[in-house]
């Protein structure tokens, strides 16, 4: 199955990572993994709401997992201590299938890389959110 996004699908694709594209509700349990001070100096807007939690990459294990039941896990694409690729691995031998949204400002060809992951990591929802 090939994977194409149009500029359209591309331009709709971008959103205000501080909402996470709709995923604001309080109910929903997001685990943010990375450093907070390295989303600032990127550039990227905070994710904010009582439901969110931060976490390191190191931080993220089994325990943590269970403890959280996460809806969502968001990181940067890209960051100085791990990839999205590496996070994904992680949490598909963790087990976790729920969904994984890795944020960039732009990334040269964001569907290769989801192609990858979904091949990689095939029980887990990835996509790539391109923000502003």
């Amino acid at each position: 199955m090939k994977f194409k996004m149009s500029r359209e699908q591309l331009k709709a694709s971008r959103l205000d990572v501080a909402t996470l594209g709709g995923l604001e509700d309080q109910t929903v349990a997001t685990l943010a993994v990375g450093d907070s001070d390295e989303w600032i100096q990127s550039g990227h807007q905070m994710p904010r709401g009582s439901s969110i939690q931060f976490v390191s990459i190191d931080a993220v294990n089994e325990s943590l997992l269970e403890r959280l039941c996460p809806t969502v896990v968001i990181s940067p694409a890209l960051s100085k201590r791990f990839d999205c690729i590496d996070l994904a691995q992680k949490l598909a031998n963790l087990n976790y299938t729920g969904r994984y949204r890795a944020v960039s400002h732009e990334l040269p060809n964001p569907g290769m890389v989801e192609r990858e992951i979904r091949q990689l990591c095939t029980r887990l929802d990835f996509a790539i959110l391109i923000s502003d």
